[in-house]
């Protein structure tokens, strides 16, 4: 079959001859009537086409502890979003997340696999876009300095979908900067015609995370995680509350950027 398949290739490609000058070494393709061309093209074979395939990925949420995409997972399509990242002590947030998911044991609450606080929201870029909007976003930030970002109390957050549920800790200063970054970062958004971020900011980090809409629960029992909160928070070292912010960044699908602040 294969082999029926590769002749029909070869009478395809071959239906017109070459006809060579005499004595010369230019060859020149005969000119072929509408008609002619018409009538002597043939079909690609149907074992061919069976054979090929495309790749669609599947987005299955059993591998992402229940999570369901916001956006459909489309060629071309680069989920971005611009971020703050935390660097102080790791270890201190991880110790923090293990008592707050503790104390959440009704739910099924995991640990954020990054800590950042958002400037934007996920955004799509389509591929030609990215090398622009970079360019965009490092001369908008190319002014600002760098700052100090103070954590202070918890607070619960839904997303937009409602499918998910956050637990996270609000920013206690440093939002006159964070405001204008938010500016700064929205006229980037604007020149691609991509949404602004939120109107009114609460500007956090979030920490912990389940699938599903608890938002009323959890703040039910929000008073006693606070507890757990600054109870850690008087017994660690005060420095691993403030994140000195010297770069900001930015993940484009599998691609990371860095914006280094003055």
């Amino acid at each position: 079959m294969y082999r029926g398949a590769l002749s029909l290739i070869s009478n395809y490609g071959g239906d017109s001859s070459d006809e060579e000058i005499p004595n010369g070494r230019v060859s020149v393709k005969r000119c072929a009537s509408e008609e002619d061309v018409s009538n002597k093209r043939l079909p690609v074979p149907d074992i061919i086409c069976r054979d090929v395939k495309y790749d669609v990925p599947i987005d299955d949420p059993s591998i992402h502890n229940g999570r369901i995409r916001s956006f459909p997972h489309e060629r071309g399509n680069w989920a971005t979003y611009v971020y703050i990242p935390y660097e102080p002590n790791e270890s201190c947030i991880n110790d923090l997340v293990e008592h707050l998911i503790s104390g959440l044991s009704q739910f099924s609450f995991h640990a954020m696999d990054n800590f950042h606080i958002s400037l934007t929201r996920t955004v799509i870029l389509k591929h030609h876009w990215i090398e622009l909007f970079i360019k965009s976003v490092r001369e908008k930030l190319s002014s600002f300095r760098r700052f100090v970002i103070v954590f202070d109390s918890l607070k619960v957050y839904c997303n937009e979908e409602r499918t998910r549920t956050f637990l996270a800790i609000r920013i206690g200063s440093g939002y006159d900067t964070l405001t204008k970054l938010i500016e700064s970062l929205d006229n980037c958004l604007a020149e691609f015609h991509l949404p602004p971020f939120y109107t009114e900011p609460s500007f956090h980090m979030s920490v912990a995370w389940c699938v599903g809409d608890y938002e009323r629960e959890v703040n039910e029992v929000l008073p006693n995680l606070n507890t757990i909160f600054q109870q850690l928070f008087l017994n660690q070292v005060q420095s691993n509350w403030y994140n000195h912010v010297t770069y900001i960044g930015c993940k484009c699908g599998n691609k990371k950027f860095t914006f280094n602040l003055t």
